[in-house]
């Protein structure tokens, strides 16, 4: 025998207000809906239960003893209800025992400590990890981590919500008593070094394989795990790289020793997003993602624009854009 249909709480809403309200007229005022509204749910409900519920013949209606039974448990069930539902909503406001996030080392460095401080309610107690993606991206997986902000979206795994935060060009940074060409790579690397980033890191990876597209060879010789460290090796002469606007904050006391210009051929960008499994954290990474934006806007764009205010036109914030991935700015066009 099929199973009936499960009791639906706004028709025990309308049977309690039927009962409370004295009739069927009287419950259809106070719900902002016809008698005939009412009278069809009453019989969709007796329908559902097998069971006769009010006494249609007296005026006002009176309850069969099902109908007693039901008025009472129907109560209960929608206090019930209710206070389920504000749980469940207050729930998202309430600080969670403990969170553990993963910042890249140039977000950490630079809209970290503004992210924390805006988020700071949201957890008891707090752990932030930062470092180069893979140790992010390999605690993340491990459950050692909630949520991380990093230059890959983890897209070869499913389950997870995803919010772009930033996309950012390349560009290159060179000695501040470099005068030779800046619009080939090629001349570039045949005057200094190149300063590399850890191979280690995404943003080693894409740099290299642009620099293979775009035909340039140079030596590997210095190669350097923070922006900080590869800025300060272009500053003190050693070297050129390629490097982004937040990297350029993460280094901005090497800044006045820099000379930064745009890369030849633009296109060659890089994502920042902000990544946390599915269904967990209700709003939380929502949250983070929104405070991370208005982090970037707030107290990032205003000091690129005081030392590199030429890029930042470039430089996208949130999902407004499409932007193009890392893996895409590698098929952007090659540097002579």
């Amino acid at each position: 025998m099929p199973e009936r249909p499960a009791l639906d709480l706004r028709a025990l809403e309308v049977f309690v207000t039927v009962v409370e309200a004295g009739g069927m007229t009287a419950a259809a005022g106070r719900l902002g809906t016809t008698q005939s509204a009412v009278s069809q749910t009453i019989t969709g409900l007796e329908t559902t239960l097998a069971v006769q519920l009010v006494d249609r013949s007296v005026r006002p209606v009176a309850l069969t003893v099902a109908g007693s039974i039901l008025h009472q448990r129907a109560r209960e069930m929608l206090d019930r209800a209710r206070e389920t539902m504000q749980a469940v909503r207050s729930a998202a406001r309430v600080a969670l025992p403990h969170l553990r996030i993963g910042l890249v080392d140039a977000f950490a460095a630079t809209a970290g400590p503004h992210l924390i401080a805006e988020l700071a309610d949201t957890a008891v107690n707090w752990s932030v990890w930062s470092g180069l993606h893979p140790e992010l991206r390999a605690a993340f997986v491990r459950r050692e981590l909630d949520l991380i902000v990093s230059t890959d979206e983890l897209r070869d795994m499913s389950g997870l919500v995803r919010h772009r935060l930033l996309s950012e060009p390349y560009f290159l940074a060179l000695p501040g008593d470099y005068h030779g060409p800046t619009d080939s790579l090629a001349a570039i690397a045949r005057h200094l070094d190149l300063i590399r980033y850890t191979s280690r890191s995404l943003i080693g990876v894409d740099t290299e394989a642009y620099l293979r597209h775009a035909g340039i060879r140079a030596q590997r010789r210095l190669e350097f795990d923070t922006a900080d460290v590869v800025l300060a090796m272009v500053a003190g002469g050693i070297g050129w790289a390629l490097t982004t606007p937040l990297c350029a904050l993460h280094g901005a006391v090497h800044l006045p020793g820099l000379r930064l210009v745009p890369l030849p051929g633009s296109g060659f960008r890089r994502n920042l997003w902000m990544v946390a499994r599915e269904q967990e954290l209700l709003d939380l990474p929502a949250r983070v993602a929104a405070s991370a934006t208005a982090v970037l806007r707030r107290d990032c764009l205003p000091r690129l624009r005081a030392r590199v205010g030429w890029v930042i036109s470039q430089v996208e914030i949130g999902d407004e854009h499409d932007g193009k991935s890392s893996q895409e700015g590698r098929n952007s066009p090659t540097a002579s």
